[in-house]
C-alpha cells in the first residue's frame, strides 16, 4: 500500500508540474501582452516614459498557484530600471498604473459592474481630466460607480450623488441638475462658492 501511494503521489507531482508548466506559459505570453497595454495607458495619463512589466519568475518550489512568483515592475523614468513597484511608485503613480489594470481587466472580464473607490487620489489638472475620460469610456459598456472628490471626474458621471453625514448618520442624495452645479463648485473652491466657481462648474458639466 505504501509503495502504491508513492507511486500515486509521484503521477499526482508530475500532472502539477505539468499543469504549472502550462500555466507558465500562459502567464509569460499574457505579462508581455499586458506590458505593452499598460505602458500604452500610462502614457496617455501623462507618464510618457513610464515603464511597466510583469515579471513572471519561477518559484522554488510548487505553490498553491502554480510555480511562479509574480511582480509587477515599474519606473517612472526610462533611464531607471523597472523595480517592484511598491517600493518605487508615488500616490499618484499608484493611481494611475491601479486605473490602466483596472480598465484593461474590466474590457476583457465584461464585468457588469465595477467600483472605483477614489482611483484618483494624487492627481489632478489635465491629468485628472484624462483619468475622468477613461472612466466614462468604460461606462459605455458596463455601470461604473466612481467615489471622488476631483470636479474633473465628477462632472463625467451620467447621474451625480453626494455622500454627507447627519446626526451621525450617513446618508446619500441623487442631485439636480442645479444641485450638481453647486456641488461640483464646491470641489473647486471649498465650502465658500464663488460665482467663478459656478461658471467653471456649469462649464465642466456642459463640456461632458
Amino acid at each position: 500500500q505504501i509503495i502504491a501511494l508513492q507511486e500515486e503521489i509521484r503521477s499526482i507531482a508530475k500532472s502539477a508540474q505539468d499543469l504549472a508548466q502550462q500555466l507558465h506559459e500562459k502567464r509569460e505570453q499574457a505579462a508581455r501582452q499586458i506590458s505593452v497595454e499598460v505602458a500604452a495607458m500610462l502614457r496617455r495619463l501623462g507618464m510618457e516614459e513610464a515603464r511597466f512589466e510583469v515579471c513572471v519568475t519561477p518559484a522554488e518550489e510548487l505553490i498553491s498557484s502554480g510555480a511562479d512568483r509574480i511582480y509587477f515592475m515599474f519606473s517612472a523614468n526610462d533611464k531607471v530600471e523597472p523595480q517592484i513597484i511598491e517600493k518605487v511608485a508615488s500616490g499618484g503613480e499608484l493611481s494611475r498604473v491601479m486605473l490602466a489594470l483596472k480598465a484593461m481587466i474590466a474590457r476583457r472580464k465584461n464585468l457588469p459592474t465595477i467600483i472605483f473607490d477614489e482611483i484618483d487620489t494624487g492627481v489632478s489638472g489635465r491629468i485628472a481630466d484624462v483619468m475622468g475620460e477613461i472612466i466614462s469610456e468604460l461606462a459605455r459598456n458596463m455601470q461604473v460607480v466612481a467615489i471622488t472628490h476631483l470636479p474633473q471626474v465628477a462632472s463625467k458621471g451620467e447621474s451625480h450623488y453626494v455622500v454627507y453625514k447627519q446626526h451621525s448618520k450617513t446618508n446619500i442624495a441623487v442631485l439636480s441638475a442645479e444641485q450638481r452645479i453647486e456641488e461640483v463648485a464646491k470641489m473647486l473652491s471649498g465650502s465658500q462658492i464663488s460665482e467663478a466657481a459656478l461658471n467653471q462648474a456649469r462649464l465642466l458639466l456642459n463640456k461632458n
